[in-house]
């Protein structure tokens, strides 16, 4: 899948899935739910047990019709490994420019964590295809509506504490995408019924953002 093509996925859905843990006994089980509710972007932290393991397999057996990616990445090496394991975009919390150009390198979408206007504009020029705005929860959709002005053709990917009421203020605001863990996922994975109840907080955010994902 090309960059452009994986933009356009991330785009069409505007949710990033955020997989930390270890998912190992049924990561694939809750990727499908995601996908069925509308959920089509799917990152999995590489410090999370196995990561790389589960890049493959989503890769494998989601890579056709989700956007599957890594995030925390922190090092060119990761990137590598990342690629070589099937990721298709690399999601990082800081803005470090090896990362960022390593990523191009492999023809994958960059989106580099930022906080600043600095960092933002710093990313841009390295080649980033768009910001993670991170931790979200310490900037709010304000910053996003402010950022508009001097910066209104940027991607702008608001990550931590999006629940979704916050989802589509921020997509209002004009955010690109959202990245989503915990208030998607959840804190369990492994429990009786999570599988259930992550599809329907999956569904539940699809249905806030409804034409804002248009």
């Amino acid at each position: 899948m090309s960059s452009d093509a994986t933009i356009g996925r991330i785009e069409s859905g505007r949710v990033i899935a955020i997989l930390r843990g270890d998912f190992a006994a049924n990561g694939c089980e809750i990727v499908a739910a995601l996908a069925e509710a509308g959920i089509i972007a799917v990152e999995a932290t590489l410090n999370s047990a196995n990561a790389l393991d589960l890049i493959k397999q989503l890769a494998t057996r989601f890579g056709d019709r989700l956007a599957i990616g890594a995030g925390t990445v922190l090092t060119s090496k990761e990137v590598n490994h990342a690629a070589d394991a099937g990721a298709r975009f690399i999601v990082s919390p800081n803005r470090n420019i090896a990362v960022i150009e390593a990523s191009k390198r492999r023809g994958l979408v960059s989106i580099p964590g930022c906080f600043t206007p600095s960092e933002i504009v710093e990313a841009l020029d390295a080649g980033a295809d768009a910001a993670k705005l991170f931790p979200a929860s310490c900037l709010g959709p304000a910053f996003v509506r402010a950022m508009r002005g001097p910066l209104g053709s940027i991607r702008m990917v608001p990550t931590g504490g999006v629940t979704p009421e916050l989802a589509r203020d921020y997509l209002r605001a004009g955010a690109w995408a959202l990245g989503i863990g915990s208030e998607l996922i959840g804190s369990n994975p492994l429990a009786p019924g999570a599988i259930e109840q992550i599809a329907a907080r999956a569904r539940a955010f699809v249905a806030a953002l409804g034409p804002e994902r248009a």
